[in-house]
């Protein structure tokens, strides 16, 4: 009797303890469990900021934003001129966006298809449109397509024509003749 009466004292007593430390143990570990998340998110937020802070405003609807300032105004003109030319022939959208540097760890592809999905190139229906993409001081350049155009031009085709239409003319500051090349082949491999 005395046995089963020291293991009925202790046992609710030594069960409230318990119990005690369990919720104890779990309001730590909640805390510590938000802090981690929190201190996650905000690290992520330093190295990698969203696209939609710093998408350039197109309000004008020009297929040429030379934020840059890589083309004179004449060759701006003439690049859009000859953009419109073919979107009036063809239905297919291209625009060509100029900006000076991407943030921190930003693929330029990646932000190239959000720009042009912001700005809404190319025709709901047939998601045929095209931006180019070139980031000045970080020395990049993407081919961004809607998945229509993906159908005609592939990702493979985009990098030999800037590997060999564009970066040539970059290399020797020369960004309208490797934009207006770079047009040139795109009309041809989307006829």
């Amino acid at each position: 009797m005395v046995v089963q009466f020291s293991v009925l004292v202790f046992g609710p007593q030594l069960s409230l303890l318990i119990k005690k430390i369990l919720m104890h143990l779990k309001l730590y570990f909640r805390i510590i469990f938000f802090l981690l998340l929190f201190l996650n998110c905000t690290d992520k937020g330093a190295s990698t900021t969203t696209v939609s802070s710093y998408i350039p405003q197109n309000e004008a609807q020009a297929v040429v934003v030379d934020n840059s300032n890589l083309f004179s105004e004449a060759q701006r003109d003439s690049l859009s001129s000859k953009i419109l030319a073919y979107e009036k022939e063809t239905t297919n959208e291209i625009g060509v966006l100029t900006i000076d540097s991407l943030n921190t760890n930003e693929n330029i592809q990646r932000y190239g298809m959000t720009v042009a999905n912001k700005w809404g190139i190319g025709k709901k229906e047939k998601d045929n449109g095209l931006l180019i993409t070139i980031s000045k001081y970080d020395r990049k350049v993407a081919i961004s397509t809607g998945l229509g155009t993906e159908k005609t031009i592939s990702d493979y085709e985009c990098k030999v024509i800037i590997d060999s239409q564009m970066i040539p003319q970059f290399k020797t500051n020369n960004y309208y003749k490797g934009v207006n090349k770079a047009l040139d082949s795109l009309f041809i491999l989307w006829d």
